[in-house]
Parts: C-alpha cells; sequence; structure tokens
C-alpha cells in the first residue's frame, strides 16, 4: 500500500509541480511564443550570391524611419535604362515595426542595431559586382541616373561619383553653400567637389578607403570621411557628374521628391548639434591631411 503524504510533502510536491513549474517552464514558455510573433519569416529568401561581374551595379538602399518611399525608390531602380543587377536593402533597427521587404528587393539585412550611415558601406563590401550605387531613403534617382555615371567614367572622370556634391570653404569648417548637383548648381560637366551626399556611385576598390582610419565621429558625416579618406590615401577624387538643367532624367534625385521628403522631421540635418560635429569632422579630416579643393585652387 502507498504511503499517504504528510501535509508538508503534499504541500512541497504542489509547489515543485504546479507553482514552480508555471515559473520556470510554462511561463517562460508562453514568453517564447509571444516572442515569435516578432520573428520575421521572409516572403521570399534570396537565391544564391551570383558569380562576380567586372560590368554591372548593386544598389543598396537604407531604411531607418522612412520606408514609406523604399517601393518607389525601388521602381525607380527597376526602371533606369541600365539597371542594377540587384537592389539590397539595409534596415537599421528603429522604433518603427521592421516590415519584410524581400518581396520586392534581391536581398535583405535586419539589424538589431542602429548603424546610422555605416552598416550600408559596410554590407556594400559584400557586392560580387565592380560598381556600388547608394541612396539616402529620401532620394529618386531619374531614369538615367546609373546611366549618367558609368557614361561619366566611361569619359575619363574615375572617381566616388554623387548627387550632391559640396565644395567647402577656405577657412575651415563644414558649410554647403556652394552645391552643385540636383539641389545645387546644374552643370553640364562633371565637377569635382569635396564631398558628395544623398546619392553615391563608385567602383567598389575605393571602399578599402573609407577603412583606412577610424571616422572622427560614428555619428554623422560618412560623406565628409569617404571622400577625405579616398583623396588622402588612394588619390581619388569626389565629383557630380552632369546635371543637365533641360535633362532631368540624368539627375540623380526628381527634385520635388527630395524637397518634400527631405523637410520632414526625421532628417538628420535638422537634429541638434549636426552642423558642429560636420564642422568638427572637417577640421580633423583637414589636420590629418585632407587637402580641400578651395586650396588646390591657390
Amino acid at each position: 500500500m502507498k504511503a499517504k503524504r504528510t501535509l508538508i510533502q503534499s504541500i512541497s510536491w504542489w509547489w515543485n509541480t504546479r507553482i514552480k513549474s508555471w515559473w520556470t517552464v510554462k511561463l517562460p514558455a508562453a514568453r517564447e511564443a509571444n516572442a515569435a510573433k516578432d520573428h520575421i519569416t521572409f516572403a521570399k529568401l534570396a537565391s544564391e550570391l551570383p558569380a562576380p561581374s567586372d560590368q554591372s551595379v548593386t544598389a543598396i538602399l537604407t531604411v531607418y524611419k522612412r520606408g514609406k518611399y523604399l517601393r518607389a525608390q525601388i521602381e525607380a531602380l527597376r526602371n533606369q535604362s541600365v539597371p542594377p543587377a540587384e537592389i539590397w536593402v539595409w534596415t537599421n533597427q528603429s522604433d518603427d515595426d521592421i516590415q519584410d521587404y524581400s518581396a520586392i528587393a534581391d536581398r535583405v539585412v535586419v539589424s538589431n542595431s542602429n548603424w546610422k550611415f555605416w552598416g550600408r558601406f559596410a554590407l556594400a563590401n559584400m557586392v560580387r559586382t565592380q560598381y556600388v550605387a547608394l541612396f539616402d531613403d529620401d532620394i529618386l534617382p531619374q531614369p538615367n541616373w546609373i546611366q549618367n555615371c558609368l557614361n561619366t567614367i566611361k569619359n575619363g572622370t574615375q572617381g566616388i561619383l554623387g548627387g550632391s556634391g559640396v565644395i567647402l570653404p577656405l577657412e575651415g569648417g563644414y558649410s554647403s553653400k556652394h552645391k552643385v548637383g540636383w539641389n545645387g548648381h546644374h552643370y553640364s560637366e562633371p565637377t569635382q567637389v569635396d564631398l558628395v551626399g544623398h546619392a553615391w556611385f563608385f567602383n567598389k576598390q575605393y571602399l578599402k578607403y573609407i577603412w583606412e582610419e577610424a571616422p572622427h565621429s560614428w555619428e554623422n558625416g560618412e560623406d565628409i570621411h569617404f571622400s577625405a579618406m579616398a583623396l588622402k590615401h588612394g588619390n581619388i577624387g569626389t565629383f557630380v557628374p552632369p546635371h543637365p538643367e533641360k535633362d532631368h532624367s540624368q539627375w540623380s534625385c526628381r527634385p520635388d521628391f527630395g524637397k518634400s521628403v527631405g523637410r520632414e522631421s526625421t532628417a538628420t540635418f535638422k537634429t541638434e548639434g549636426h552642423h558642429s560635429v560636420r564642422d568638427d569632422i572637417v577640421n580633423a579630416c583637414r589636420a590629418g591631411g585632407w587637402r580641400i579643393q578651395a586650396q588646390t585652387d591657390l
């Protein structure tokens, strides 16, 4: 005959099999089940990476808080006169819900960290194409932008190309008063500048220069740092391809799109301390040997 449990034994059994079990097994399992709701099951898995190509282009887009414009950007890239071989999307961590973009992009990387502007440049090291095209999330390239960049290189302008160029003042610090590109002077010939932003186009080999030295700031200034390091360590200049006044099809951005989206509160240039940080970055790069255009022209 089985011995009857004492009151203390019964309480101990009840605690271990009911209460303790709930807290140590069932409750964590329930939490895990709820957490699974946040798991991303991609609508489409990426194909195997293609063989290296010495001709084609990989475009990389970034999502942080303005993902609502991504579909329009991808459509603009697919409709280029020379479309990219692949379109990749880098998703930084933000307060917004993470979305699955695999149905409209060739490759998607989701990060649980906000790498700000640098993650896309790190990802670009993985492309299998000769050229990389990067775009800010408030830029809508026009149909002949990629062809424009390729023609610029073919015609002898070798360097980092971009859609919005800045020629810095001689007296030091950062100023964007002298701009060239979609939101500045519209020239019909390639123009050498100190740095470019908004849209980049470059030979993948140039990426090594952005990592030659640690950035002065990880918070901002990837455009400054890239151009400064490329010129200092590789004698690689920075240029804005033609943005002819009467042919917007060659432009890096549709002007009404860039100006309206760029004024949103999420735009980085509206954040406190933006200009002072960029002043510091420019001054640090110049102190380290970066010779800007204003010095070259003396």
